[in-house]
């Protein structure tokens, strides 16, 4: 997902890519890529700076929150970048002032630019923080460890374990 600045033309570029998962450096235990991204969108360029509005849709292989199986999960998203190129090197010491709109910007170099940071970026942004494998996943039992989707455990639930809950179970009670 590498482009040359000077390769795309004055009415834009349409682009669609299929980029090696590899490429990307999503690889932890709790979170994978299961399979190649696919973007697509287009580059605008105005003078030496490069607007690119592209979707993009990355398959995963994450872990349950609650019973920590793995299971797939489809990221897709929007992504909008505004490439400026690198200035020259600032004097150590000296001041730089970050504007707002700084933040939106990516810099290039050597007249490329190149999407595969951004969106990666963006595909652990969109990963949601609780991930389930089912709207109605039951977790792992809190004393013996069992996976309670798939079998029923012969622990007694007496309840709340940490008396700091003692009171909410009290008005749980009061409202039935």
């Amino acid at each position: 997902m590498i482009f040359e600045i000077e390769e795309i033309p004055e009415g834009g570029l349409n682009f669609e890519v299929l980029e090696a998962k590899e490429h990307f450096g999503i690889d932890q235990s709790d979170c994978a890529l299961s399979g190649d991204v696919k973007v697509w969108g287009k580059l605008t360029k105005v003078e030496r700076e490069v607007l690119c509005s592209c979707d993009f849709n990355a398959p995963l292989l994450v872990v349950c929150t609650r019973c920590l199986e793995k299971f797939p999960l489809q990221v897709r998203g929007k992504l909008q970048i505004y490439f400026i190129p690198q200035v020259k090197e600032h004097r150590a010491g000296s001041e730089v002032e970050v504007q707002e709109t700084d933040i939106e910007k990516e810099v290039y170099q050597e007249d490329q630019i190149d999407l595969r940071g951004p969106v990666r970026d963006q595909i652990l942004l969109d990963v949601p923080l609780i991930r389930l494998c089912r709207k109605n996943c039951k977790g792992l039992c809190p004393k013996c460890g069992i996976d309670l989707n798939s079998s029923q455990c012969e622990c007694k639930n007496d309840g709340p374990n940490d008396p700091r809950f003692a009171v909410l179970q009290k008005l749980k009670d009061k409202l039935k």
